[in-house]
């Protein structure tokens, strides 16, 4: 019954219907005693992808926060159970970074090595997840592009944190690609705003045409992804 309701949810999951598979965990969640680990990760990853969608909205704002705070609790639960599992250290790194982020700054910054050492460990358990390394990727990416003053405001709560440099996130978004050909286009974005900071717009054309360019983006990621994409290829 478990795997059936695990594969149903799957296949929800790819034809991104991500309430539909939602309600179809939460209720066999509901109908188990014991926490289960398959099902916890599974709402971790539909919850993260029904959270995108709402982050597009800011009306939405107050259910979105809601949302990411269960998602968070999830998550949590998952890597109690499973603190080997590469998708424990990866959900419990996004809902972490996601749930300070509404608390505040000085709650994000407190948290940056905490999120970092767990997205760490996540590729370290399991190096052929593409979007663990986009993830990764995009956290250097945002280190990377603070300006001094920010930095040294960070270094002032915690001096984990590395000197992450564009160079950094670049390996990690190739890394993603090199997996996965094709399997995000915000990666395909990422790649090319990587690439225009470091000053290699011809390398960064490609990546931001496939990213501009989807015929039917599905996603509110794909539909950021598009949208920035031809505003960047507008200015190169």
């Amino acid at each position: 019954m478990e795997d059936s309701t695990w594969k149903e949810a799957d296949q929800l999951f790819a034809e991104y219907k991500f309430r539909e598979a939602y309600e179809l965990l939460v209720a066999s969640r509901k109908q188990k005693t014991d926490p289960d680990y398959e099902t916890l990760w599974r709402l971790c990853r539909v919850v993260y992808s029904m959270s995108r969608e709402l982050a597009a909205d800011e009306q939405l704002a107050k259910q979105l926060a809601a949302l990411i705070y269960e998602g968070f609790e999830y998550a949590k639960e998952a890597l109690a159970l499973q603190p080997e599992a590469a998708k424990s250290h990866k959900y419990y790194a996004i809902f972490l970074a996601e749930k300070t982020g509404i608390e505040g700054l000085k709650e994000r910054v407190l948290q940056l090595s905490t999120i970092l050492r767990h997205l760490r460990r996540a590729t370290e358990l399991d190096s052929s997840d593409p979007f663990a390394w986009f993830v990764l990727g995009r956290f250097y990416h945002k280190l990377a592009g603070l300006a001094w003053f920010q930095k040294k405001m960070i270094h002032t709560f915690t001096n984990d944190i590395p000197e992450a440099t564009y160079e950094d996130a670049l390996r990690y978004f190739e890394r993603a690609e090199q997996l996965q050909p094709n399997f995000f286009p915000l990666n395909h974005l990422m790649l090319g705003e990587t690439y225009i900071a470091l000053k290699q717009a011809k390398k960064a054309r490609p990546f931001l045409e496939l990213a501009a360019n989807q015929t039917a983006p599905r996603t509110a990621d794909d539909r950021e992804a598009q949208r920035e994409a031809k505003a960047l290829l507008k200015k190169l």
